[in-house]
């Protein structure tokens, strides 16, 4: 195969792109690289500021010590449980909603504008919400529910471990599913109605259509969902702040591997340590990355 010539206003036209782009390219790299190299570098020392006279570098002996460590292993089953229900839950309910929206019915443009709204609401303050709704002594929760009759006494949400994580689980399907519908209903909308037609002419029903015509259309956009939702789960931490008041409780119910980064961080001034376990934690992005990359593209390969 030749190579085209190029013509000289073909070589400033390219010289100029390179030029125009040479900036924002700059600074993407420097925003990107400096950090994670400097995180890779403070990974090989022993760097706690409560004693910088033991600061030496040590290679590995942070990621070997990850290993062993028993307050990571909690952290990291902490947040395989909780990726596991905002992951598959999210997703699940995001792809039930589009279903619903896709229907049409009045109003349907007025609830898919007010979908946005939980999307739009700042994580902080998405965090302040929850935690007044669940509040123990004046929440909305234990009014509603002394209200029916269902409550003798108010239950104090954020104090019990479990019930802790739940109101977590909660509060990040809440805001992070009306992202992943929109998303859902714009593949739907892609999908050619002539297949849904023709599916009804072979006398498929509602779920057969669902099951048969729009799941298969929309692996690529699930591969999606799963790897933006997984990553934004893995990387969970607004929310647990201001819930928990910056403790990660109670009893670290919800200390996830973040979390614990930041605790190791800055509550315990270890910055060795805890760019280890930044550095891992990315690792664990990429890994759920490729992981869902490997299982639905592989699949659309062998289906195409």
């Amino acid at each position: 195969m030749t190579r085209r010539t190029l013509t000289a206003a073909e070589r400033g036209d390219r010289r100029f792109a390179v030029l125009a782009a040479s900036p924002a390219v700059l600074t993407i790299g420097a925003l990107f690289l400096y950090p994670l190299g400097y995180a890779v570098l403070l990974s090989l020392y022993r760097l706690n500021d409560k004693m910088p006279g033991a600061t030496a570098f040590i290679g590995l002996e942070n990621y070997v010590q990850l290993a062993t460590d028993a307050n990571f292993h909690q952290a990291l089953g902490r947040t395989f449980v909780f990726c596991l229900v905002t992951v598959f839950g999210g997703v699940a309910l995001a792809v039930g909603i589009a279903a619903l929206l896709q229907n049409p019915f009045r109003g349907r443009n007025l609830a898919r504008v007010l979908l946005l709204v939980p999307w739009a609401v700042p994580p902080v303050v998405n965090g302040i919400m929850w935690k007044l709704i669940f509040d123990g002594s004046y929440g909305a929760v234990n009014a509603v529910l002394e209200g029916l009759g269902l409550l003798d006494a108010p239950i104090q949400w954020l104090a019990d471990p479990q019930l802790t994580m739940g109101v977590l689980m909660l509060s990040e399907v809440w805001k992070l599913t009306p992202f992943l519908a929109l998303m859902t209903i714009a593949s739907m909308q892609a999908i050619p109605s002539n297949i849904y037609r023709a599916a009804s002419i072979d006398g498929a029903g509602g779920w057969d259509r669902f099951w048969k015509v729009t799941l298969p259309n929309l692996r690529g956009t699930l591969m999606f969902l799963l790897i933006v939702q997984s990553m934004w789960s893995i990387k969970v931490f607004d929310t647990i702040y201001v819930l928990t008041g910056g403790s990660g409780g109670p009893a670290e119910a919800t200390t996830t591997i973040n979390f614990l980064a930041y605790l190791t961080t800055f509550s315990y001034l270890d910055r060795g340590y805890g760019a280890a376990l930044s550095i891992t934690i990315m690792a664990i992005v990429i890994a759920v990355t490729g992981f869902w990359i490997l299982v639905l593209g592989r699949r659309k390969e062998k289906a195409s």
